[in-house]
């Protein structure tokens, strides 16, 4: 970390017990079905460790100074291929672990161009090669690329892609590929012996959340003339999609089982996750929803196609469970072995009608007791994102430690349909932040709080917010905490990462077209308003929005004599991910809030 050391909250070792229970997420089966391989921050940043599929004692395999971002077990072998980024700067690299079955004490470099991003795709039925795909030709765009296992690595050069490409899965003989002009636009193509296929040719905007192969046939989760994402088939030379199954929320993944059979289903509830299988041959849909509730991160199937395991994010952790088909109930296969130091209900799911009719829904978290001191407002990211009744060790912490946190779905939201997601576009930027002030004057109305009072946080577009809102709104306010977030569009797109300028201008508008407007949303342009205190945090080697964001803003207010602090973690990118720089930006975070928002009346009964 960079800077002046700040003072430890007395709150420290607290949050440090949140923060020190384990995150458990990627699971992924060996190719004998054995073994579950999975990532674990147990040793303080994310590593590759496993648990037998029946259930057992979990164990590491292994990490190094970085963390691990992704698992992908070889099809054929006991080998693995990893991916590790060096300093929170996700330029992926590829490694090859020869045999997992037992802890790994080398790994072969696959890749190994720390300028380059390689993104992890798939291996191929036997286990020979990897596709992946890879922005080396070009930093803007990313290619499909194909390397041999075991020879000498030379990837080679499988399709070409003028944009952002992903490999989501990969199939007899064929790679099935997402192009993204957008966040919320794809293009789906199958590569195969004869080339490429394209499956969804579309004027506007088509959202594809996930896709999966099944003997040649593509299953996908998208949305063409739909406000929500459906369950969609593409057969090979059929002229169109055909709908299989339509739902009140979206759809948000879809996996094949091995024997092409069963589909595995995820909804997004109002927030919560729904699971079910769908059986092709049939079409019979079954819900497979009991045990706890929470939010699936990822869902792989076992290699005899008797079920599955998936990652489940809920109050009580981030945990790996495996679900049978047979019997549809799940087992817990991994989870913390620090639980979490309190139980707390669910949020409370909440809407209210904003000036102009738009309905905005929100969770609140009230504490144990129903008396809060205070009440903080917690701001997703995105903008296409989505607050959602996941673990967070920090919200539940300051809820442990009495505080209301409300956490908004502001318009631009995903998980509301199509309509509502643009709500906030280009010129409407400002309209999400009126509903942050407005949810607080509900929030005073209802006896929640005084205005000056509120505490504002979030990470990324939810740290433009918390600018945004405390420079256009500075009565509302009396602290602020921004994570990595913007505080100029201009110098934002023209130094973001360059794979990701086109995707962002498409949300924020561009740089040849929208120069005014972006300058006039800027935050960084209306500072001298800012009157409640802020504490920013930042990584050093964000690749998202780089570090000029944060040293900009703070700049500005201490020029003007603000009360204003800035925290950089030099061995970070964008979020803090490694534990002890978790606990400290935290505990400063939360001695912050209390700092500057309980010098006064306290906030009213829950």
């Amino acid at each position: 970390m960079s800077g002046s050391p700040p003072s430890v909250s007395p709150a420290a070792q607290r949050i440090a017990a949140w923060l020190n229970v384990a995150v458990c997420t990627s699971p992924s089966p060996s190719s004998d079905g054995d073994q579950i391989l999975f990532l674990n921050d147990e040793g303080g940043k994310p590593e590759l460790w496993s648990v037998p599929t029946v259930g057992g004692t979990t164990r590491r395999l292994f990490g190094g100074t970085e963390r691990v971002g992704a698992v992908l077990p070889s099809p054929s072998t006991s080998g693995a291929i990893v991916a590790v980024d060096r300093g929170g700067d996700e330029h992926w690299q590829l490694e090859f672990l020869p045999d997992v079955s037992r802890p790994v004490t080398g790994s072969v470099p696959l890749t190994d161009r720390p300028k380059v991003i390689h993104s992890p795709g798939g291996w191929r039925d036997d286990g020979s090669s990897f596709v992946f795909t890879s922005n080396s030709r070009d930093p803007r765009f990313f290619d499909v690329h194909e390397l041999t296992v075991g020879a000498p690595a030379h990837p080679q050069l499988l399709w070409p892609c003028d944009g952002w490409c992903d490999v989501v899965d990969v199939r007899g003989g064929e790679v099935l590929v997402v192009r993204r002009p957008t966040n919320l636009d794809g293009d789906l193509w199958v590569l195969g012996p004869g080339g490429g296929r394209h499956l969804n040719p579309h004027e506007g905007e088509q959202t594809v959340a996930s896709a999966t192969l099944a003997g040649g046939i593509v299953y996908a989760a998208t949305n063409p003339g739909r406000e929500f994402c459906a369950l969609a088939r593409y057969r090979p030379g059929a002229a169109n999609h055909e709908f299989l199954r339509q739902y009140d929320g979206d759809l948000e993944m879809v996996r094949a089982s091995p024997d092409g059979r069963w589909l595995a289903l995820v909804l997004n509830r109002a927030g919560w996750s729904d699971t079910r299988v769908f059986e092709i041959a049939t079409g019979e849909e079954r819900a497979l929803n009991s045990g706890p509730r929470g939010v699936v991160g990822s869902i792989r199937w076992l290699p005899d196609s008797s079920g599955f395991v998936y990652d489940m994010s809920s109050h009580e952790g981030i945990e790996i469970f495996r679900r049978l088909l047979a019997t549809g109930k799940e087992r817990r296969l991994a989870a913390s072995s620090r639980p979490v130091p309190l139980h707390l209900p669910a949020p409370r799911l909440a809407s209210f009608a904003a000036s102009d009719g738009v309905t905005i829904p929100y969770w609140e978290y009230v504490p144990l007791n129903g008396k809060a001191k205070g009440c903080v407002l917690w701001i997703h990211g995105g903008p296409e994102g989505q607050a959602r009744p996941a673990f967070s060790p920090t919200v539940e912490f300051l809820v442990g430690e009495g505080w209301r946190v409300v956490a908004p779905n502001v318009r631009g939201s995903t998980g509301y349909g199509r309509t509502f997601v643009h709500l906030d576009d280009v010129d409407r930027r400002l309209d999400s932040v009126r509903d942050l002030a407005e949810l607080v004057q509900r929030l005073v109305r209802e006896g929640k709080g005084s205005p000056g009072k509120f505490g504002i946080v979030g990470g990324s577009y939810g740290g433009f917010m918390v600018l945004a809102a405390t420079s256009r709104y500075p009565e509302l306010w009396g602290a602020a905490v921004d994570l990595v977030g913007i505080a100029n569009f201009v110098t934002f797109l023209e130094e973001t990462g360059p794979w990701r300028r086109a995707l962002r201008e498409a949300e924020y508008g561009s740089l040849a077209h929208d120069r005014e407007l972006l300058t006039r949303l800027s935050p960084i342009h209306m500072a001298d308003q800012i009157r409640a205190a802020l504490l920013v945090i930042h990584g050093r080697n964000d690749p998202r929005v780089p570090l000029r964001e944060a040293e900009q803003i703070v700049g500005v207010l201490k020029e003007l004599q603000r009360d204003v602090e800035l925290l950089v973690f030099d061995d970070e990118g964008h979020g803090i991910v490694r534990r002890p720089n978790r606990v400290l930006a935290w505990s400063r975070a939360v001695e912050f809030l209390e700092q500057h928002l309980l010098d006064g009346p306290a906030g009213g009964p829950g």
